[in-house]
This record gives structure tokens, sequence and C-alpha cells, in this order.
């Protein structure tokens, strides 16, 4: 593979994807390689089930807007009745009338649908399971080395996070990958019947293997689902599955002690997204921030942004930046 092309995208995450339908849109000549055999970088569901980011707030006007170009539904995260909390000695109470997502929006059939319709408007400009080893700035252009060949662009985006980019040989401030630390459970049901017993699905747990568990059914409630965040390092213990399985039924009652499926996705252990520094996540979260263009690269994913950067927001206000930067430079 030898192409040459006047803009080329590195990352089919929701940043690139929506900032190369935008310069298609324009008109432009602009390529993307994604590493992965899919798009969506983070953004991953299976089955319509989220295992990498849920929510989108009122006030991520970005989002808002995207979803409502491509047509696609949101929906309420659910938020009526009780919260589970159980301490580290096991002691659980039912009693706490609270929701802690309450105000959040998720999307019909799953949030990869967001990015699975931006990738559908780019049809032969998506390289799939194209990974990059090198980017190297050289007199008027960009030369980016893959495993199947070379790429010749004038400008190049790396819609990456930090660490990912310093992975290619270019110089970027360090900075932690949001989500690469952390794994996801999705326990799906016949029933919701937690809603039933007066729970609204959120438990915080002291004691673990999951730390924070939400309702994640689908919209119509005909079936149920949990969805739990894995204590730092839980996922990767022998026996996790089961371990949260058997917190499941614990916190809610013996039927979730069966569940139809269970879908696990470990950010930690996924190449394309964690390096060994993000083994253990940030305690708090990161103050991102943009990182200035070089004369032939610019920066783009959510954490390149100072605005709601780590989130979906985030992605989408970094791929302003980088489209304006385009402009900004004469491209």
């Amino acid at each position: 593979m030898n192409i040459d092309t006047d803009l080329c995208i590195i990352g089919a995450g929701l940043s690139g994807l929506s900032l190369a339908t935008k310069l298609q849109a324009e008109g432009r000549d602009v390529m993307v390689l994604e590493a992965r055999d899919r798009t969506g970088g983070r953004v991953l569901s299976q089955d319509g089930y989220d295992l990498g980011p849920s929510w989108i707030w009122p006030h991520n006007h970005r989002m808002l807007a995207l979803l409502d170009r491509l047509g696609l539904n949101r929906f309420a995260q659910y938020a009526s009745g009780r919260l589970v909390f159980e301490d580290s000695a096991g002691r659980v109470r039912r009693d706490l009338e609270f929701a802690t997502m309450g105000g959040a929006l998720r999307v019909e059939g799953g949030l990869a649908r967001v990015t699975d319709c931006l990738a559908s408007e780019l049809g032969d400009r998506l390289r799939l399971s194209c990974r990059v080893h090198r980017v190297l700035e050289e007199p008027g252009g960009v030369s980016i080395l893959t495993a199947e060949g070379h790429v010749r662009a004038a400008r190049v985006i790396l819609a990456l996070p930090p660490r990912l980019v310093a992975g290619l040989g270019v110089v970027v401030p360090d900075a932690p990958t949001w989500m690469a630390g952390h794994a996801k459970l999705v326990a799906t049901y016949p029933t919701a019947f937690w809603r039933a017993n007066g729970l609204n699905g959120d438990a915080i747990s002291h004691r673990g293997p999951l730390a924070e568990i939400h309702d994640a059914s689908p919209v119509d409630a005909k079936v149920g689902a949990l969805f739990g965040f894995a204590q730092v390092g839980a996922a990767r213990q022998s026996g996790f599955r089961d371990a949260a399985v058997a917190q499941l039924a614990r916190l809610f009652g013996q039927e979730a002690a069966t569940p139809d499926d269970v879908f696990i996705k470990d950010w930690s252990m996924d190449p394309a997204t964690a390096t060994q520094a993000d083994l253990t996540p940030p305690s708090d979260h990161p103050n991102y921030s943009a990182v200035p263009p070089t004369r032939g690269v610019i920066f783009a994913g959510t954490e390149m942004s100072s605005d709601n950067g780590g989130f979906l927001e985030g992605a989408l206000a970094s791929a302003e930046a980088a489209h304006d930067a385009l402009a900004l430079g004469g491209f």
C-alpha cells in the first residue's frame, strides 16, 4: 500500500471520524487509518450494550447535534428507585433514595451506532487493520509508515491519546488515557427485575470486584441489563467473571445469579488503547489541554481538549479545533 493524500487522519474513534466526515463533505482529499479491525476506538457496543462510554449529558450540545444529524434517538438513564450500597465488610444497604447518573442520556441501540454511521459516510477513504508504526515530518509533507506500506500526506491529524502518539515517534506532553486502566462488565437478563423491587440499578461497592454498577437496560426494557466498572486490576484476576456475577446476586438478589449473557471489556489489556503507564488509572479526572500543531501534524482526540477533555463531548471539541487549525494553516 503506497498512498498519496492531502490529509491523513490516524485514529477512527469519535474525534477522527467526525473530523473526517466534515472534511470529506467539504470536498477534501482525506484518508483515515485505523489500527483496529473496527471503528469507534473506545466507543464499543456489543449486542447494543456499551462496553465503553455510555452517557451523554444535556449540556453536551455537540453530541446532541450529532445525534440529530445522524437521526439517532436518545433516552434517559433509568433513575427511579433506590441505590444499593455495600461496605468493605460486605454489609449491604438498599434504602438510599439516590440515583448517581440521574439526568444522563443514552443512545438507543448503543453508542457505537454513532461511530458506525460516521464510518459509513467515508467509504473507501477508511482503512481498518492498518497499524501505523512511525510518523515522520519531512520537507513538503509527512510520511506515515505502516505494516502495509507508506502513506504520504501534506498534513496528518493524530486523533489518538498522547501516550499512543508518543509511540509513533512524535513528542507530546504526557497525559493519562481516559478509561485505559478500567474494565467494564455487562450482564443481561430476561427482565429488569430489580426495578420491580424498587431499585434503580445503581450500586456502589467497597468490596468488589465491581466498584460501581448501573442499569444498562434498553429503552423498551423488554430485557434487563446491569453494567459495572471493575475495581482497578480486578478484571485481570482469575475468576473475575464468576466473582462479579456472584456480587450482582449479593446486591440485587438471586435472580442476578443466572444472566443470559456476560460481556467483558478490559481496556487495560487493549494495546490500541492502553500502554503500561495506563495500568493504574488516575485517581481524579485529569486536566487535559490542547497540544499546539507543528508544521505538518495536528493533534486531536479527547485527551487533547481542554473543553470536556476525557469525554465524548471533548472528542468532538478536539475535532472542531483540528478543523480550525487546518483552516488557519491554509489547508
